[in-house]
């Protein structure tokens, strides 16, 4: 069943979340030039602490993801703090070379599952030898790749087949890519369609985006979790020609927001 994570540092939402079936929290210390990065791009840059890494591991039960700055100086530190407040899960974003992703797995040292968010160029074009080392988890982190790539709208590597590659390249790994929102929203690419391109490439996980926390407004957290949920399921079971039919719907949507 995929599993939804939610980036949240309020304590009584994450509380309900876990009753409501969201599988993780997130806890996101990424704050070294993700807004100079991302400027102009109105994508999420949180402020969370290590404060808040102790006060909700005392708070849920359900894993917490943490992700920490890109590989530095301070990667070590860094690493041995979230460790010592209960991160399940470590993320390293903005990796470019393989040397990041060694140390960072031989820092972690097995005592946290690692998770790699691949965001860019480079770290695209080293794919096939970071699969072959002894991590967790990927995610394909959408919005910092096409910055990268000087892509108009993150979902173009639904056109372009670098997500299918992407997919095949870690086919033994426990894979995400995207985010998403309750199932009648999402925009400018509806949640329902990326919840297709989802079970079609077998990913194992999805952000529930910053929209989400917007969208689930005046409705039941536990219904709409569910509804995803479900929603996946069923998209998994389809047979081979409506995966096919499906996949040239959610392209011709992002052709026609592309307008080509």
């Amino acid at each position: 069943m995929l599993e939804l994570m939610l980036f949240t540092n309020d304590l009584d939402l994450a509380c309900q979340a876990e009753k409501a079936g969201i599988d993780r929290i997130v806890i996101d210390l990424e704050n070294r030039g993700k807004e100079e990065r991302q400027h102009g791009y109105h994508l999420e840059c949180n402020c969370h602490s290590l404060d808040d890494l102790k006060k909700m591991r005392q708070k849920v039960k359900i894993p917490i993801l943490c992700r920490i700055n890109a590989f530095n100086d301070n990667t070590k530190k860094e690493i041995k703090d979230v460790l010592n407040l209960g991160a399940d899960i470590i993320m390293l974003p903005m990796f470019k070379r393989t040397e990041e992703v060694k140390n960072f797995i031989s820092l972690v040292n097995k005592k946290a599952k690692t998770c790699l968010l691949l965001e860019d160029k480079e770290a695209f074009q080293i794919a096939p030898q970071i699969a072959e080392m002894d991590f967790d988890e990927i995610y394909i982190g959408l919005n910092d790749l096409a910055i990268s790539f000087k892509k108009k709208f993150c979902y173009e590597f639904l056109l372009n087949g670098k997500l299918d590659y992407l997919r095949k390249i870690f086919k033994d790994k426990k894979f995400g890519f995207g985010g998403i929102t309750v199932i009648d929203k999402g925009k400018p690419l509806p949640a329902r369609l990326i919840l297709k391109e989802m079970a079609r490439l077998n990913s194992d996980m999805a952000i529930l985006r910053r929209a989400f926390k917007r969208d689930i407004k005046g409705r039941f957290l536990k219904e709409e979790v569910s509804k995803i949920k479900e929603l996946s399921e069923r998209y998994l079971k389809r047979s081979n020609d409506d995966v096919l039919k499906d996949k040239k719907e959610v392209q011709d949507e992002i052709r026609n927001i592309l307008k080509i």
